[in-house]
């Protein structure tokens, strides 16, 4: 499965950030295709730079606002207000809820190894 998604990039709360896994936040718009939600891996592009990354597409907390976090293996820049495409390619799990930040951040950093050794199964 590969599926393009693209937009430009807003400021978020910056839970990721304070996690280690810094994310460029897309605002999907309704009646948008995208995969069902959940945490894939994939690639970006900025600034007409391709790069692996860590996608997670949620609704976040209120369940009504769809939107697509993602991380650029490699990469702790602030992209605010820059466009990004992102190709999806395979699904690495559910969205599930977290009981707090110190589950979400053992989740989040092994989300991460699984991303890094899916890209480097391709190179």
């Amino acid at each position: 499965m590969k599926l393009t998604l693209s937009g430009r990039v807003e400021r978020g709360e910056g839970m990721a950030t304070s996690l280690g896994c810094p994310t460029a936040n897309i605002a999907i718009e309704q009646g948008v295709l995208i995969p069902a939600l959940g945490v894939y891996v994939g690639e970006a592009q900025i600034d007409r730079v391709w790069h692996d990354a860590l996608i997670c597409i949620s609704d976040g907390r209120t369940g009504y606002n769809l939107k697509m976090e993602v991380h650029l293996l490699g990469m702790n820049q602030d992209f605010t207000g820059k466009h990004i495409e992102v190709v999806i390619h395979e699904k690495l799990r559910d969205v599930i809820p977290f009981p707090g930040e110190e589950q979400m951040a053992v989740i989040i950093a092994d989300d991460l190894v699984r991303a890094r050794a899916w890209a480097a199964s391709r190179n």
